[in-house]
């Protein structure tokens, strides 16, 4: 399991634990960050699993805008691209 925090743009710590081979296994998102409803964070992770290491920047970013859009959500404190970029910075 590879753990990986940072400060972001936005001024919250984001932090990824992820479990990974090949592909992505099984990752986790935390933070002090808000996501309502905080459900949607799970179908982010979920929506993650069995994308490749090296699964680029963009298509991560993409995947978490339709999943906040779908659902209606509201991200506080945190963007799409801001999770891109610590989770591609744990895949390194």
């Amino acid at each position: 399991m590879i753990a990986h925090s940072k400060k972001v743009k936005e001024g919250k710590i984001v932090k990824v634990e992820v479990e990974v081979d090949d592909v992505i296994k099984k990752l986790r998102i935390t933070g002090d960050f808000f996501l309502h409803p905080e459900e949607v964070l799970d179908d982010i992770e979920k929506s993650m699993t069995g994308l490749k290491k090296d699964v680029s920047f963009d298509t991560i970013v993409l995947k978490i805008q339709n999943i906040v859009k779908d659902h209606n959500s509201q991200m506080i404190g945190i963007s799409p691209e801001s999770i891109a970029e610590v989770l591609r910075e744990a895949l390194k």
